[in-house]
């Protein structure tokens, strides 16, 4: 909560992918900071299984994060200094598919997304590219990279497979399984909330080219929104001239050092304001 405020906004932070606590390991400590010395409260959790939660994050689907993510806010708007607050959400990556349905299940006063994914299949593709220009492949191995990508994609996965339960201690496998027909698309559509969408031009993870015409394209043209490309900035909005990664684990010592010392300096310029901006006043900086 931030100090000497009296009922301020407040935003519900969406974990991308992985075993993530509540700050994710940190990474988000740069971000919340700024943010409450915007004025902004922020909320987050641990998923479940890491940290001090219970259960195990490979068990849940979108939908079941969609559902938490909007409990949380119930949760939220029932805490005394928050009752006259507007409340949002803010996601990262992997919420591109929770955050459109969470924010249609509570009526949400705002979205901001960052690296926001649209559709399962089309993104481990995307990533599988980026991985191997990377590591200097050719154009052509990519390529048959790529295409064997999708032959066992199509193989392994069909609405059948996606329908069944785990045989029992859900796994990594069973997570994708459950989750590989993830296309984001129609709830997209569906938004009733303003929403920022910022994608980083040179992110790694994430088509964000993609990202961006499907959300201008399906987006409802009476909602107000705000959505945009950072140039030089990396799928979560770091300079990319720094950060050029898939996964933070790939960061040598000193990368881990200097995004310590630089904090908010870390991310792109104007990519933090952008999102204290359009919590705040819904307006495109």
């Amino acid at each position: 909560m931030p100090s000497g405020v009296a009922s301020p906004p407040f935003v519900i932070l969406v974990h991308g992918d992985g075993p993530q606590d509540r700050w994710s390991n940190d990474g988000y400590v740069p971000l919340v900071r700024y943010l409450v010395s915007k004025g902004i409260a922020v909320f987050s959790w641990d998923k479940p299984g890491v940290g001090l939660s219970t259960g195990n994050w490979f068990a849940q689907t979108m939908q079941d994060r969609a559902n938490e993510s909007a409990a949380a806010m119930q949760r939220l708007r029932a805490v005394p200094e928050l009752k006259l607050s507007e409340g949002g959400f803010l996601g990262f990556s992997q919420a591109g598919w929770v955050v459109p349905e969470a924010s249609r299940l509570v009526n949400a006063d705002f979205v901001a997304l960052v690296g926001a994914a649209i559709n399962w299949r089309n993104q481990s593709l995307y990533y599988t590219g980026e991985r191997l220009t990377l590591a200097g492949s050719s154009t052509e191995v990519i390529a048959k990279a790529q295409a064997q990508d999708a032959l066992e994609f199509d193989q392994q996965f069909s609405i059948e497979m996606a329908k069944q339960p785990c045989a029992s201690v859900c796994d990594r496998s069973d997570f994708e399984r459950r989750n590989s027909l993830s296309d984001a698309q129609k709830s997209i559509s569906q938004m009733l909330s303003p929403t920022l969408l910022l994608m980083g031009a040179q992110d790694r993870n994430v088509d964000h080219n993609e990202s961006v015409e499907v959300w201008r394209r399906e987006f409802p043209k009476d909602v107000a929104s705000c959505i945009k490309q950072i140039p030089y900035a990396t799928h979560g909005l770091l300079r990319s001239e720094l950060f050029d990664y898939q996964l933070t684990s790939q960061w040598p010592t000193w990368k881990q050092i200097a995004f310590v010392i630089l904090g908010r300096y870390a991310y792109s310029p104007s990519a933090l304001e952008s999102i204290a901006v359009w919590i705040k006043e819904q307006s495109c900086s």
